[in-house]
C-alpha cells in the first residue's frame, strides 16, 4: 500500500500541467501531413493541450516537435517491446488518456478510493476474512510481475497489491488504486498457472482501462461514506462469525448455511457499486480482449482465459449460482465470452496444486461443513495426488467417504486414510481419534472404538487447557461451546460402545 501512495504523490505535479506524459516510439502507417508520411518514425511524448487550449498529442520527428489531433492516432503503429509499452498501448487504444485529458486525472477521487481500499482491507483483515500466507502471496506477486511492470509512467497513481479473500465463490476484482482481490474459491476452481495468469490479466485490464473511474463518474451519486462503511462493517462482521463457527479443526456438516452465500453476495454487491466494479457488457469484453493480447504477448495460450471461465461456469452450475453465468443485467453471458475467446484446451498443471495446497485444504473443510461432500472430496484428493497432503486432507477424505458410502470396503478405505494421517505427524488435528472411533463403530469393532474415544477425550482435555491462549472473546466462546458438546458426546459414546 505504501507503493501505491507514493505513486499517488508522484503523479500530483502533472495535475498543474494537465497532461499525460509518455515516451513511446511509433511509425506512421498512413499520411498525416506533408511531413508525417507513411514510414516516418515518431516519438509520442504526451497527451496535452496546445497553445490554443485544444486537446492534442505531442510528438516529435527529425528533431521537430509537433501537435497532432487525437483522431489521427490510428494512423500511427505502435509496437510494444516491453510490458510497460504494451499496457500504455492499451491505454491509447482504449481512449484512457484522451478521457483523462478531458476530465483530468481526478486525483481527489483516486485518493478517496485509495483511502477506502485501505478501509476495506482493514475490515477484512480484522475480521479474519483475508487468507494470509506469505508463500502464496509471494507466488501471486511473481505472476503479477510477469504481466505488469513496476509502474506505467503515465501520470496515473496506483500500484498493484494483492489480497486473498476467504470465500468459496470463484471471484476476483480490482479497485482503481490497484488493490486486487482474489477468492480462495477461485484459486481452487482453476487447475493451472496459465489460468491464474489469465484471470489476473483480465483484472489488470480493467485497472489499466480505468473502467471503475469511468463508472463512478457515470453514477448519479455515491452513498455517504460513513453510512456505507457502517453497513459494510456489519456485513463483514456477520460473515466472519459464520466462518469462525466453522473453524477448520471443527468439522460439523451444516455449520455453514445459505446466510454465508447471502452475506458474501451482499458485501460484494455493495463494494461493486461503491468502487465502480459493475462493469458493462462492453467493458467486460474489452478487458477480455486486452487480456488475450497480453497472454499472446507473453507467450501464454489465450484460451487459458476461456478455460478458467469454463471451470467457473461448472462450479456455478454445481452450486446453483446461475445468475453468475447468465446474461441478466449488463454482463455478457459466460458462454458468450468463452466462445469469443475460443474453445479451451485442457489446462492441468501438477505443480499448481502444490503451490495452492493450503487453499485447497481450507476450501475442502468449508465445503464439507457446507455439506458439499463431493467437492470437498475432490479438493482433498488433489492435494493427496500432488503428494503435498497434510493430516487434514486425509481426515476430510475419510469423512467424506463415510458420509457418501456405507460398505465394508469403503469403511476400511476410510480407516486406511485415518491411519495414513496418523503416520504423517505434520500437524495433527483433534479429529483423528474421533473419526477413527466412528469407523470402528461402522465396522463393529467396539473395543477399538472405545480406545479411540478415550484418546479423543484426552485430546479434548488438552484443548480446554489451550483455551487460555485464545484472546478473541467470540472465538473463545465458540471453541468452549464446541468442546463442551464434544466432551459430552464422547462420554456418552464411551458408555454406549461399552454396552455392545
Amino acid at each position: 500500500m505504501k507503493k501505491a501512495f507514493l505513486l499517488f504523490l508522484i503523479g500530483l505535479p502533472f495535475l498543474i500541467n494537465a497532461q499525460i506524459v509518455l515516451e513511446y516510439k511509433g511509425v506512421v502507417n498512413k499520411k498525416i501531413s506533408p511531413d508525417l508520411v507513411e514510414g516516418k518514425e515518431i516519438v509520442l511524448h504526451s497527451f496535452t493541450e496546445d497553445e490554443y487550449g485544444s486537446n492534442k498529442v505531442e510528438i516529435s520527428f527529425d528533431g521537430i516537435k509537433e501537435y497532432i489531433s487525437l483522431n489521427v492516432l490510428d494512423r500511427i503503429t505502435f509496437t510494444p517491446s516491453n510490458l510497460k509499452e504494451f499496457w500504455q498501448l492499451q491505454g491509447i487504444r482504449g481512449g484512457v488518456y484522451e478521457n483523462a485529458l478531458k476530465n483530468g486525472i481526478q486525483y481527489k477521487l483516486r485518493k478517496e478510493i485509495e483511502d477506502e481500499a485501505l478501509e476495506y482491507i482493514f475490515y477484512m483483515k480484522n475480521n479474519n476474512l483475508l487468507f494470509e500466507d506469505s508463500y502464496l502471496e509471494s507466488y501471486l506477486y511473481s505472476l503479477v510481475y510477469k504481466i505488469y511492470p513496476d509502474r506505467l509512467d503515465d501520470s496515473r497513481p496506483g500500484g498493484l497489491n494483492i489480497h486473498i479473500i476467504k470465500d468459496l465463490t470463484p471471484n476476483s476484482f480490482i479497485f482503481a488504486n490497484g488493490s486486487l482481490f482474489i477468492t480462495t474459491g477461485l484459486l481452487s476452481t482453476i487447475n493451472s498457472e496459465e489460468e491464474l495468469i489469465s484471470i489476473l490479466a483480465h483484472e489488470v485490464s480493467h485497472f489499466i482501462l480505468d473502467h471503475s473511474i469511468i463508472n463512478i463518474n457515470k453514477a448519479v451519486e455515491r452513498q455517504k461514506r460513513a453510512e456505507f462503511w457502517a453497513a459494510v462493517a456489519t456485513g463483514v462482521a456477520a460473515a466472519a462469525d459464520i466462518y469462525m463457527a466453522s473453524n477448520n479443526q471443527y468439522y460439523t456438516p451444516g455449520a455453514l448455511t445459505m446466510s454465508t452465500a447471502i452475506l458474501s453476495y451482499s458485501i460484494a454487491e455493495s463494494i461493486n457499486q461503491r468502487f465502480g466494479l459493475q462493469f458493462s457488457r462492453e467493458q467486460e469484453l474489452e478487458a477480455d480482449n486486452c487480456a488475450i493480447e497480453l497472454l499472446k504477448f507473453i507467450n501464454v495460450n489465450p484460451t487459458a482465459l476461456s478455460s478458467a471461465l469454463s471451470k467457473i461456469k461448472d462450479y456455478s452450475i454445481i452450486t446453483g449460482n446461475y445468475l453468475a453465468i447468465s446474461d441478466e443485467g449488463s454482463h455478457p453471458a459466460i458462454d458468450f465470452r468463452i466462445k469469443a475467446i475460443g474453445q479451451p484446451i485442457e489446462f492441468i498443471d501438477k505443480n499448481y496444486d502444490k503451490k495452492i495446497s493450503f487453499i485447497n485444504t481450507f476450501n475442502a473443510a468449508i465445503e464439507f461443513n457446507n455439506q458439499h461432500f463431493t467437492t470437498a472430496k475432490i479438493l482433498a484428493e488433489r492435494n493427496i495426488k500432488s503428494n503435498i497432503a497434510t493430516e487434514e486432507d486425509y481426515i476430510i477424505l475419510a469423512m467424506t467417504t463415510l458420509y457418501m458410502f456405507d460398505t465394508e470396503e469403503k469403511n476400511l478405505e476410510a480407516l486406511k486414510l485415518i491411519a495414513k494421517a496418523k503416520q504423517l505427524s505434520i500437524y495433527p488435528t483433534i479429529n483423528l481419534s474421533k473419526q477413527e472411533a466412528i469407523v470402528f463403530i461402522r465396522l463393529q469393532k467396539y473395543e477399538e472404538a472405545k480406545n479411540s474415544l478415550m484418546n479423543y477425550r484426552e485430546v479434548l482435555e488438552k484443548e480446554y487447557i489451550n483455551l487460555d491462549k485464545v484472546t478473541n472473546q467470540k472465538e473463545w466462546v465458540l471453541i468452549r461451546n464446541y468442546l463442551n458438546k464434544e466432551f459430552e458426546w464422547t462420554q456418552k459414546m464411551i458408555n454406549k460402545v461399552s454396552k455392545f
